[in-house]
Parts: structure tokens; sequence; C-alpha cells
């Protein structure tokens, strides 16, 4: 005999048996159900507590000698959920790599100083807003300036003590002096509603530029707090220039991606 028809025929004997083994206890189990459901639907009395006491260990028993569960995993089953969590694993390994090139591309720009920047991971978004997992424990305070690279990105207007919001610069709230990198053009940030940036109160004397980079000009108060010289505001897009009125003004936008952002910094 070959051995591939001794293993079938192995396989065969064993199937025979486990077949018979079912057929022989498979009334038992039917006999303990009947009982079970006959015991449900009397009066609960000590003789038929003391049955379901005996009988449910025997049920659990049968029934695990001789039906599988529906929902067992197969060699498959296994091997897609062994695939999953390699994936899992993966994208995890890919997270990390964007948050170390995140880190060591913000170390290389010289403004602001890297020595004073708290890395923080963006754990929510509101309108208008982030939420950080650093907070007052972690040294974040109210007024705290938010940057990503050399661009800004907000400033802190709330703090717990593990957690912080961040109001981004598209809140009607914003609004400090800025000017232009090429024509040194000054003005006034602030917010129009939808969101806009707009880089606003501009003299007319002063020459807008499309693409020119809006970048702060500094508004520090006696405490620190506030906004240092030369963060990145966003680049100009459009201009609003009349000749009747007294000042013009630009639409900015921001050269930072927030949707795809994970991780900013803190300057404190």
């Amino acid at each position: 005999m070959s051995v591939n028809h001794w293993v079938a025929s192995e396989l065969q004997t064993g199937y025979n048996t486990g077949m018979k083994r079912v057929k022989a206890v498979f009334p038992i189990f039917l006999l303990f159900i009947l009982i079970s459901v006959i015991i449900l639907f009397f009066a609960q009395t000590p003789v038929t507590v003391g049955l379901q006491f005996i009988t449910l260990p025997i049920q659990r028993l049968v029934f695990g000698m001789n039906f599988q569960p529906t929902n067992a995993p197969t060699s498959i089953q296994q091997l897609q959920e062994e695939n999953n969590q390699l994936r899992v694993q993966l994208a995890q390994m890919q997270e990390m790599q964007k948050d170390n090139q995140a880190l060591h591309d913000q170390f290389e720009t010289t403004t602001p100083a890297p020595q004073k920047l708290l890395p923080a991971d963006i754990v929510g978004t509101q309108q208008n807003a982030l939420i950080l997992d650093k907070g007052e424990e972690d040294a974040v305070h109210v007024g705290d300036v938010v940057v990503y690279k050399n661009n800004l990105i907000g400033s802190i207007t709330r703090t717990t003590p593990h957690v912080a919001l961040v109001t981004l610069l598209s809140d009607p709230s914003t609004s400090f002096t800025a000017t232009t990198t090429k024509t040194s053009a000054n003005g006034i940030v602030t917010s129009e509603d939808g969101g806009a940036i707009v880089f606003g109160n501009v003299v007319l004397t002063d020459k807008l530029e499309q693409n020119d980079i809006v970048e702060t000009k500094g508004s520090m108060a006696v405490d620190g707090k506030g906004y240092p010289q030369q963060l990145i505001v966003g680049k100009i897009v459009s201009i609003n220039k009349q000749a009747s009125s007294l000042f013009q003004s630009a639409k900015l936008q921001s050269l930072v991606n927030l949707s795809q952002l994970r991780m900013v910094f803190v300057m404190n």
C-alpha cells in the first residue's frame, strides 16, 4: 500500500470513528436539552434547581465534544489575521518614520531656535483649532506659539494638565502685525468669515505681489508672549486694491497642509 493510500485510509478511519462517537452521544445531548427545556418551564423548586445543577455541566461537556463553534478560525482565517497584524505593524513603522523625519526637519530649521521647541502630537481637531497631547504638566502655557518648521500654525489658547488647544490663524480672533519678505509691505493679519487669512491695512503706496511671502513682524510682549519675528504666515494668492480705498489687502494661503500634519512644535 502506498503512503498516500495509507494516509487516506487513516483519515477515513478517524472520520468514521468520530462520526460513530457523535452518533453515540448525540441522543444523550438531545436528552439533556429536553430535560433542561422541561425544567425551564416547570416552577423552580429545589428539585428542578438540583436537576439544572447536575445537567448543565454534562451538557457543556457533550456539546464541547461534538460541536465546533461556527466562528472557529480556519487556517486561512488565521493567516488573514496574521497578515492584518503585519499590515498594522507596517503602518505603525511608517508613522514612526514620518515622526522622525518631522523631528529631523524641524530641528534643522534655525528659526525658531530648536532648543525652545516642544514636540506635540495632534490628537484632535475642532473648528479653527487643534488639540495637542501636551499640557500644563509639560510646561505648555496659554499664549505659547505653535509652529511647524518655520511656519506659524497658531497659539495656545486653553490648557489642561495633559492637553492643549491651539487656535489657528483661520480663527476670527487672529490679529497681529506682519510684513512681506520681497517688497517689505506692512500690514495686519486677520481672518475673514469662512476661515480665509487676510493681510490687510496695507497702505496703497506699499507694493503687494502675487506669491510674495508674508511673515510675522514681531509682536512680543514684556512677559515673552506673542509672535516672534520671521515666522511664515503664508503666500499671497490674490490682491484687493482699489484707488478709492485708503488701504489694500491680500488673501493668504498657508504653506502647510494642516490636514496632513500629525506633529507640531510648541515654543516655550
